[in-house]
């Protein structure tokens, strides 16, 4: 059996004679799989920014440092919600929810994590990128994870802030200050944040009840998380079409118009279902589309930027 969570060693504690499973046991501890999506929205920062190209070894350290700092903040949201984890189909195998590994062991990766960011941020970018990074980390880590999640049903719209701070990290690491731009992109991701979270929470909406985690759809019901999703929906849509006036860029626009409607028209559908299976394997699809969608975004908006830069209309 198992150590008890409490009791767990300071050492990180892989299966018998399984490194590869203590490999796979760091990777989902650190979040890697959404990590990815904030290098990817911080990497299109930087390649928007003006001369991004050219202070390239300043954009490579910014992404190990955003890469590096959310995977700490992602293993303090675990450290943290271990029991939580235990009653939810989707974390119910995480590493520490298992005991696999233990909580000592857990805070050492962490720490090791965020030392080494601060200190390729520090040496390779300026100080305004580590203190977005290191805003970044505590928001989520610490107070999304401590104080908003088990106080609030809005806790994903101000938690959300946190994550929708890269595009603007990737901007700062390679020209030292901020712009209108970036954060247009910062207030894009914090529109989506909801649309994108609140349909899985209906989906886990009863995990969330046993694990009394006040989520918006175990607090309010699911119509009006519904009406929510809908109305930051229709909010993400019209944040999205602002760069494309901003910069006159109308490849961005005419993807962004289309891509938003469809999403709009998920929410409608997503809104007008009666409760019940279809309606809870249909948020779930809504939440996988959303990921497609904001990388739909972000990748378009590279797609203009080289588009007009090179004159090919």
């Amino acid at each position: 059996m198992a150590k008890s969570l409490g009791e767990s060693s300071p050492l990180l504690l892989p299966s018998p004679g399984s490194a590869l499973q203590l490999l796979r046991d760091l990777w989902v501890l650190a979040k890697a799989r959404v990590v990815s999506l904030l290098v990817f929205t911080a990497a299109v920062g930087e390649l928007l920014a003006p001369g991004g190209i050219q202070h390239w070894p300043a954009a490579i350290a910014g992404l190990v440092g955003i890469a590096l700092a959310g995977g700490a903040g992602g293993v303090l949201n675990q450290i943290v919600e271990p029991e939580l984890d235990q009653h939810m189909r989707r974390t119910h195998r995480r590493p520490l929810a298992e005991g696999r590994i233990g909580r000592h062991g857990a805070i050492l990766y962490a720490l090791l994590l965020l030392a080494v960011a601060v200190t390729v941020l520090w040496i390779w970018t300026n100080p305004l990128t580590l203190a977005l990074t290191l805003l970044g980390t505590v928001g989520y880590g610490v107070v999304y994870t401590l104080y908003l999640k088990p106080s609030t049903p809005w806790n994903i719209v101000w938690g959300g802030l946190a994550g929708a701070l890269p595009p603007l990290i990737g901007w700062t690491a390679v020209t030292g200050s901020m712009a209108a731009l970036p954060l247009l992109l910062v207030a894009l991701i914090f529109v989506w944040t909801p649309a994108h979270f609140w349909p899985l929470a209906i989906y886990c909406r009863r995990d969330y009840a046993k694990a009394c985690i006040p989520m918006l759809p175990v607090t309010h019901g699911v119509d009006r998380t519904r009406r929510e999703v809908l109305l930051y929906a229709v909010a993400t849509w019209i944040v999205s079409l602002v760069p494309a006036f901003l910069n006159h860029d109308w490849i961005y626009g005419g993807i962004a118009w289309i891509a938003g409607a469809w999403f709009v028209g998920m929410a409608l559908r997503l809104r007008k279902l009666p409760e019940g299976t279809e309606m809870d394997l249909y948020a779930r699809k809504m939440f996988a589309f959303s990921i497609t969608y904001l990388f739909l975004l972000f990748t378009a908006l590279l797609l203009g930027k080289v588009v007009m830069a090179y004159g090919l209309l």
